[in-house]
């Protein structure tokens, strides 16, 4: 009989992983797959695919060159003293599980826009996670972001900025330390960052224009659970040219989905792909998120006409 040696692997792929964390602390300006490979004696294929897997899993980063750095915080959050009261957790006390209402509305946002869809949830750590993600093949990602969205990133973005404007603590903790400038765009002022994170608590969506990354923007609006906390966002990824051409169409579906996810998830509907057909939603046309009667889903831009959305609008000056 052969002897087992699936443990002694594992043990030695362990103890590479950690030469592997340790290697990218040494060097905080990073190193590329290329590098970690040579250091550790490793083909450069496998350390593509640890690095990619350390990103992935959030205990490392890649910046816009490409290269690897050791992340500021375990994935599941920077430690917390017992005596300081923990942040909230990703359900409400009482909360459903909300089935599959989530992973529908990110469906359905991407059938309505065509653009990269993301659900970004907060799980009661620093560390926001990407948990689902729609898109068709050649339609751009969104560069620099992985599975998870750091602290010390979560200012640039709409999906954490909503997620931001609900969480004191989560607040508190981001703004703690120098806010960084991701690009030009991006908000740095902890004051100006305050005043747009009051506004997005208050008008129920969020925005950021080449503030994450250059050329792209994202917009985000909550899914409320049933007992009304935020932590879960939708919304979706697209050029900055599409943006500044379509904001409030882009705005109204973001807008749109996540409402009425919050109202499956609230109000009992079959988790299963069964939604609600009462005389106010109507029949499910699409098989998933049950869209407004007055907005057929799968119809065109062209079709639908144009609507103008009360109140402020992606066009109006910001603050």
């Amino acid at each position: 009989m052969s002897e087992d040696t699936s443990g002694a692997r594992s043990l030695k792929t362990a103890a590479m992983v950690l030469r592997a964390l340790r290697l990218l602390g040494d060097h905080p300006e990073g190193l590329s797959a290329a590098e970690i490979g040579e250091r550790l004696g490793k083909s450069p294929a496998t350390a593509r695919y640890m690095v990619n897997t350390l990103c992935e899993a959030g205990f490392a980063r890649r910046d816009d060159s490409g290269r690897c750095l050791l992340g500021t915080a375990p994935p599941w959050g920077a430690w917390v003293p017992a005596e300081e009261p923990a942040a909230p957790g990703d359900l409400g006390p009482g909360d459903p599980a909300p089935g599959a209402v989530l992973a529908e509305a990110v469906t359905e946002l991407y059938r309505r826009t065509r653009q990269r869809a993301y659900l970004v949830r907060r799980t009661g750590t620093l560390v926001a996670s990407v948990s689902d993600v729609r898109g068709h093949q050649g339609l751009a990602r969104l560069p620099g972001l992985d599975t998870h969205v750091p602290p010390e990133r979560a200012h640039g973005l709409a999906f954490t900025k909503v997620l931001l404007a609900a969480s004191p603590t989560y607040r508190e903790a981001v703004t703690a330390e120098p806010l960084a400038a991701l690009t030009p765009d991006t908000v740095t002022c902890p004051v100006r960052l305050g005043a747009e994170l009051d506004d997005v608590a208050r008008q129920g969506w969020a925005r950021d224009r080449e503030e994450y990354v250059r050329g792209f923007g994202t917009l985000a609006a909550p899914i409320a659970s049933p007992s009304g906390t935020w932590t879960v966002a939708l919304g979706l990824s697209c050029s900055s040219r599409r943006l500044d051409g379509h904001a409030d169409d882009l705005l109204t579906d973001v807008v749109d989905v996540a409402r009425e996810a919050a109202r499956q998830w609230g109000s009992g509907a079959d988790h299963h792909g069964t939604a609600c057909s009462c005389a106010e939603c109507g029949p499910d046309e699409a098989g998933g998120v049950v869209a407004p009667r007055n907005r057929a889903v799968g119809t065109t831009r062209a079709g639908r006409g144009h609507r103008r959305r009360t109140g402020r609008g992606l066009s109006a000056p910001r603050r």
